[in-house]
């Protein structure tokens, strides 16, 4: 099973960034700021080292190989944003690009929605996701060849991955199948194209399938996203938000409202509800605080006990990919990069798993 992470590139400064958000806007401006909101919260998180490092620089990007390689993560999946022929936060995956050396595999999630600035009871468009027209498709198809080409790029059976965000798009199809022909006009036998699912049993898998057209073939599943809706509609989990409710209406000791979620009962729901077929490929996290980005409006997942973290993966090591939230998520609490607080110990139990599964299928 290949350990492929989501990788954020808002660590460098964009012209968008700064006019937006204020000059010199990165992911680290919100995890700076972050305070605690209730007793015990750990906030601000802290870069092992102090860390701060700026995604502008090749360096960087080895450093994060590196790591990544000692690990065992065998790759980075970038986000791409990409908005009819403009290109945001783009720097890192074309210095990577550049820089043949870094032996850093990976492939693109198209973060193909719109961005807004939001806050309680507002949303502000910023930059609308739009998809034009065959012209269109192909000025963003002559982007994507040029990573498809580079051998560190994932491909299955010679076809470049592409994983996609939201698959709700009337284009869809067609935009894939353009795609599908352009990469066999270029020497592969097609694109593989992954698109995310929601929700875990059998039946919703099947009409995710019949929902991508055809056109994909393997879909995903988000976590902590997927297992979060199982558990806030589980009655036995509905309690803190009755009471976080009820805190905003009364608006009284608003800090003990910040929702909070238990790591080990989502990983029991992520063990119980994930289906064993072989076109999905299941998520993993290790814990979330997203507080940073939304303050109480966010919520804090706690993290799974080591036990329960091999007891899932054991549960998905027939799988032929995991996709691990995230790399560096640092405002959302998802980070395998070291900490502070934490260290390596994520990455840690990562390659602990990785080696005994190693030895168990030898048979050692």
């Amino acid at each position: 099973m290949k350990k492929f992470a989501y990788y954020l590139p808002q660590f460098h400064t964009i012209p968008e960034n700064d006019e937006w958000w204020g000059k010199g806007f990165t992911e680290w401006t919100n995890v700076k700021k972050a305070k605690p909101l209730y007793r015990g919260h750990k906030q601000p998180n802290v870069p092992l080292n102090d860390n701060y490092y700026v995604l502008d620089n090749a360096d960087v990007l080895k450093w994060q190989a590196g790591v990544a390689e000692k690990y065992n993560i065998d790759g980075m999946i970038f986000y791409h944003y990409y908005f009819r022929g403009k290109k945001l936060l783009e720097k890192p995956i074309e210095l990577l690009l550049q820089h043949k050396d870094i032996p850093m595999n990976f492939f693109f999630c198209w973060a193909n929605h719109s961005w807004y600035r939001s806050w309680e009871g507002s949303k502000e468009l910023l930059l609308k996701q739009e998809y034009g027209l065959e012209k269109d498709w192909e000025i963003h198809f002559q982007y994507l060849i040029k990573f498809f080409l580079d051998e560190r790029y994932e491909k299955i059976n010679n076809k470049p991955l592409l994983l996609i965000y939201d698959n709700t798009f009337e284009e869809k199809k067609r935009l894939l199948e353009y795609f599908n022909r352009r990469c066999i006009d270029y020497g592969f036998s097609g694109i593989c194209t992954i698109e995310q699912c929601n929700g875990y049993s059998n039946e919703q898998v099947s009409k995710s399938l019949e929902q991508t057209y055809k056109t994909s073939e393997f879909i995903a599943i988000r976590e902590p996203a997927e297992c979060r809706i199982e558990y806030i509609h589980n009655t036995k989990y509905i309690l803190s938000r009755i009471r976080k409710k009820l805190g905003k209406i009364m608006d009284f000791n608003r800090q003990h409202f910040v929702e909070k979620y238990d790591g080990n009962k989502m990983y029991d729901i992520m063990i119980e509800k994930f289906p064993n077929n072989k076109t999905v490929i299941p998520g993993l996290f290790f814990e979330w605080d997203n507080t940073p980005r939304h303050s109480y409006r966010g919520y804090v997942i706690t993290p799974p006990s080591k036990e329960k973290f091999m007891e899932y993966m054991d549960t998905i090591k027939e799988s032929e990919y995991v996709f691990i939230n995230a790399w560096n998520e640092w405002c959302e609490g998802m980070m395998l990069e070291p900490t502070k607080s934490n260290g390596y110990k994520y990455l840690e139990w990562l390659k602990e798993w990785s080696e005994n599964n190693e030895n168990w299928t030898n048979g050692i």
